[in-house]
């Protein structure tokens, strides 16, 4: 009966999460976990030391690791006020909706080590989509610390013992999916950032060496169009039907 009602419960939590995605965010500086309008005890727990943040190649926080590699994905309400609760190497606790067998955390709750905690109170959870991205190319080489996961539970990447972030969509992850390995060397460019919360890039080639690299295309990249100066560049296809 109370497997079956912590079931219930994050069934229902996916069903509000996908319900209010959009709608905004309510502020999460009015308090500390404990002033939730929603009863969170039942849902999985996680706790341990912070390893690093994780920062999207744009620049923007997405989760953390755990030392013990555990990742956990935060919301962007989540997001906005962990630095405020707790830095890496500082210990950390929250809860939310627990992998079944990779090492993923959907965080809806975090407390950090000074007592103050934040939670989603309209249960929002994040979600990862592909960022377009504009910025300057990073070009950074290093060995797998360990593999990067999506929200979904997809290899998406990886994370270099260096803590950097090399993002991939997950077709372009499963196709070079042996180099992602931890242990193994890789080199990689892209659009990304480096701040205060890392450095993060979207991997547009990737490989084990610089004379050894591959093109990684997102999977949802537009088809190439016509090149300047020909024919059909100024041609915008679906327009030719009408």
């Amino acid at each position: 009966m109370r497997h079956f009602l912590k079931s219930t419960f994050a069934t229902l939590l996916l069903s509000v999460a996908a319900s209010t995605l959009g709608a905004g965010y309510a502020s999460a500086a009015n308090g500390p976990t404990a002033d939730s309008v929603y009863d969170l005890s039942g849902l999985p727990t996680f706790g341990g030391t912070v390893s690093q943040y994780l920062p999207s190649p744009s620049g923007q926080l997405s989760g953390f690791v755990l030392s013990d590699g555990t990742e956990v994905f935060l919301s962007r309400q989540l997001a906005e006020t962990l630095p405020k609760l707790v830095k890496p190497g500082e210990r950390v606790s929250g809860s939310g909706l627990k992998g079944k067998s990779l090492p993923i955390f959907r965080a809806v709750a975090v407390s950090g080590p000074h007592g103050q905690g934040s939670d989603d109170t309209a249960i929002t959870m994040p979600q990862h989509g592909s960022e377009m991205l504009a910025g300057p190319d990073l070009v950074v080489s290093g060995v797998v610390g360990q593999q990067l996961y999506n929200v979904r539970g997809l290899l998406a990447g990886a994370i270099l013992k260096d803590h950097t972030v090399v993002s991939l969509s997950p077709g372009g992850a499963a196709k070079v999916a042996s180099w992602l390995s931890p242990g193994s060397k890789i080199y990689a460019v892209g659009p990304g950032a480096t701040g205060d919360l890392g450095k993060a890039l979207s991997a547009r080639e990737i490989g084990p060496s610089a004379d050894h690299l591959v093109t990684v295309v997102a999977d949802d990249a537009p088809e190439a169009g016509n090149p300047p100066g020909s024919p059909g560049y100024d041609v915008i296809p679906a327009s030719e039907s009408h």
